[in-house]
C-alpha cells in the first residue's frame, strides 16, 4: 500500500488549525515554510476518506459496471467497484467484502494495482486499486444497493467508455486504465 516517505525536500509545516471538520471531511488551514524560507500562511488541505476501487473481471473477461447516480458528478455514470475504507480497515480484505456484500460475487484471483493521493497538492485521501478476475455469484446482492444497476462489458467496451466520459469519476477511470494496461 501506499507509504508516504518523510522526505519533505525541505518543506515545513510551521501551523495546521482545522477550519472545518464533518464525518467525511476535514479541511485545514497550513502556514509552510517552502525550501527558500518563504512562508505561505493560508495553504488548504483537505482530508476526505480512503477509499478502495476494483475492476471486477468473470470467467469470460466481461466487467462489472455499476451504472447509478453520483451525486459529485450530477449525473448518473459508470463506476466500477469502490467503498471508503473504515478508520483503520485493511485496504485489500475490505474490497473483497464489499464486492460480496454489494453485488453478492467473490473471487479468488486478485492483483493490486497500486495505492495513489487523490490530490496532490491538497491530499483529498488515498485510493488503493485492484482488479479480480473470475468473479461468481454465491450470494443475492445487499438489497440496500438498488439505486445501482450492475451489467457487463466486454473489455473493449470499457476502453471506449473510458475515452468517450461514461466512466466519469477519475478514479474509475484511473483503475480501469490500471487494469486496461494487464490486457
Amino acid at each position: 500500500m501506499l507509504q508516504l516517505s518523510n522526505k519533505n525536500a525541505g518543506w515545513e509545516v510551521i501551523e495546521r488549525e482545522a477550519v472545518y471538520e464533518h464525518p467525511c471531511l476535514t479541511v485545514s488551514m497550513e502556514a509552510i515554510r517552502s525550501p527558500n524560507g518563504e512562508v505561505i500562511s493560508d495553504w488548504p488541505k483537505v482530508y476526505s476518506g480512503d477509499f478502495v476501487n476494483a475492476v471486477i473481471l468473470n470467467d469470460q473477461n466481461d466487467v462489472m459496471i455499476l451504472e447509478g447516480y453520483m451525486h459529485g458528478l450530477e449525473m448518473s455514470t459508470w463506476q466500477v467497484l469502490g467503498s471508503y475504507l473504515e478508520q483503520d480497515e485493511e485496504p485489500g480484505t475490505a474490497v473483497k467484502q464489499r464486492l460480496l456484500t454489494l453485488t453478492g460475487y467473490e473471487s479468488n484471483d486478485w492483483v493490486y494495482l497500486g495505492s495513489f493521493v487523490a490530490d496532490a497538492n491538497r491530499h483529498g485521501g488515498v485510493g488503493h486499486f485492484f482488479y479480480a478476475r473470475g468473479a461468481t455469484p454465491v450470494q443475492a446482492a445487499d438489497s440496500a444497493n438498488q439505486d445501482v444497476q450492475i451489467r457487463w462489458v466486454s473489455l473493449k467496451e470499457l476502453k471506449y467508455a473510458l475515452l468517450d466520459g461514461r466512466i466519469s469519476g477519475a478514479s474509475y477511470a484511473l483503475n480501469v486504465a490500471l487494469t486496461l494496461r494487464m490486457f
